[in-house]
């Protein structure tokens, strides 16, 4: 419980110190960071506002509000894992695995997938991994 509000803590704290960024302001992440070996970055440098392009489904599950919990990666076989919360009405799109999805929002600190009721759908080979938040604020 203690490592959940901490990490609460730390996502409210990006939030609210960021600032204002409008949805045509969020640069390609690949401008601000390596994709393909994101494990060079501490927690401390993923704090940017981003548009994650052309990335891939690799897993979805639902909370008891139904809001779609997804890891996704930016290729296929990535090992760089990512995680997201879609929930309010500005999530139209119904996404399945293998889906390309384009994302805005902004990366955080890294968090690992644990079993739980709200993750219950997730793969088991997904369950345990290391994975980097991401706050997202639309998609499509």
């Amino acid at each position: 419980m203690k490592k959940k509000l901490i990490l609460l803590g730390i996502m409210l704290g990006m939030f609210f110190s960021a600032g204002a960024v409008s949805a045509d302001d969020y640069p390609n992440i690949a401008s601000k960071y390596d994709v393909n070996n994101m494990s060079q970055y501490s927690d401390s440098d993923l704090d940017q506002y981003v548009t994650m392009k052309n990335f891939y489904v690799q897993g979805i599950s639902y909370d008891k509000h139904h809001h779609e919990r997804i890891v996704f990666t930016n290729t296929p076989q990535s090992k760089d894992y990512y995680f997201t919360v879609l929930q309010g009405n500005k999530h139209h799109k119904r996404l399945a695995v293998g889906d390309s999805v384009t994302i805005k929002g902004s990366v955080g600190p890294r968090q690992t997938l644990e079993k739980t009721q709200a993750n219950k759908f997730f793969s088991k080979s997904l369950i345990g991994k290391n994975m980097i938040f991401v706050l997202t604020d639309s998609y499509k």
